[in-house]
C-alpha cells in the first residue's frame, strides 16, 4: 500500500501529453522569434552578463571623463541604466531579441541563396575564355 501515494503523480505524468496544449491554444504560436529561441536565451544571458558588469568604480577612477547621470561607486551597468528609466532593461532585452531574429532571418536567407550564388559562379567561369 506505500506505492499508492507514488501512482498519482506517475499517472499525471503519462497523462500529461493528452492534456497539451494544441497549436490553436499555444500563447507561442505567434510570437516572431519563437524559431530563434535558443540563440534569443542566449542573447538574454549574455546581456543579463553586461548589465551585472560593476562599472561604478571603473567610471569614477578614469580621469578626464565626465559622466552624465547619477553613477554611484557600486553601480553595475543595470544600476546604471535603470536608475533614471525603470523600463530600459526591458527595451534592451526586446531590442536584443527582435535583433538576434533579424539576424537570424538574414542567414536563413542568405544560405537559402549561396547555392544559386555559386551557379552563377559557375556559369560566370564556363563563360569566361580560356
Amino acid at each position: 500500500m506505500r506505492a499508492w501515494p507514488l501512482l498519482v503523480p506517475l499517472a499525471i505524468a503519462l497523462t500529461s501529453p493528452a492534456f497539451a496544449q494544441t497549436a490553436e491554444d499555444d500563447i507561442w504560436a505567434d510570437d516572431p522569434y519563437a524559431a530563434q529561441d535558443e540563440t534569443v536565451l542566449a542573447v538574454d544571458s549574455l546581456l543579463g552578463a553586461l548589465l551585472d558588469l560593476p562599472i561604478g568604480r571603473l567610471a569614477r577612477s578614469m580621469p578626464n571623463v565626465e559622466i552624465e547621470g547619477d553613477l554611484r561607486e557600486g553601480d553595475t551597468v543595470r544600476d546604471f541604466v535603470t536608475r533614471d528609466d525603470p523600463g530600459a532593461e526591458e527595451e534592451l532585452r526586446g531590442g536584443a531579441r527582435a535583433l538576434t531574429s533579424i539576424v537570424a532571418n538574414m542567414m536563413q536567407e542568405w544560405a537559402a541563396f549561396l547555392p544559386e550564388l555559386e551557379a552563377m559562379g559557375e556559369r560566370l567561369e564556363q563563360s569566361l575564355p580560356e
